[in-house]
């Protein structure tokens, strides 16, 4: 499949997960003004900011698998990143920081159809930002072993992000089976 197809894909899964989180209560599309948009967290569930988040991640993995390949999409997914580093740059968030830069990095370590291709990237991808983001931010500390409770606490918590990054990535595979 093409870039517009997967495009349209992801859009149409990004609004799935918003819908589905939305309904749940997980997060909110409400919010009173443009400003209070903007001021507003990602980790805000009562935030629209925290759902138009979702839409995006889920949007970002429907392209991931082909951004291991020279092509116009990466070229332009690289130029979103580079303005997305930039604001954290000036914004001092260099926890968010690193971690981006280091997925960033991980689709030009393979070839093509290689990895990112899996079925278990996702997981993979969304578990570890998760696991990254609660020690960074909520500075829990995860030594040596994980324990279970550890880990139901944090889907519990953090579910939306894991199927946005399932289901982005499953409609990417799906599209590029047809």
């Amino acid at each position: 499949m093409k870039f517009r197809g997967h495009l349209i894909g992801g859009m149409v899964a990004g609004a799935v997960v918003v819908g589905i989180a939305v309904k749940s209560g997980a997060v909110s599309l409400a919010f009173s003004s443009p400003l209070a948009f903007i001021q507003s967290s990602l980790n805000d569930r009562d935030s629209a900011l925290a759902a138009a988040g979702l839409f995006l991640l889920t949007l970002v993995m429907s392209l991931f698998p082909d951004l291991d390949t020279a092509s116009v999409p990466q070229r332009w997914f690289f130029r979103a990143a580079f303005v997305l580093l930039l604001i954290l740059l000036l914004l001092k968030q260099m926890d968010m920081f690193a971690i981006v830069t280091f997925l960033l990095l991980l689709p030009l370590l393979h070839r093509h159809r290689g990895w990112t291709h899996s079925k278990w990237t996702p997981f993979v991808l969304s578990i570890f930002a998760i696991l990254v983001l609660t020690y960074i931010q909520e500075t829990r500390m995860i030594s040596g072993r994980l324990s279970i409770d550890l880990i139901v606490t944090l889907f519990q918590e953090y579910w939306t992000i894991i199927m946005a990054c399932v289901l982005g990535h499953y409609t990417h595979l799906v599209l590029d089976s047809r």
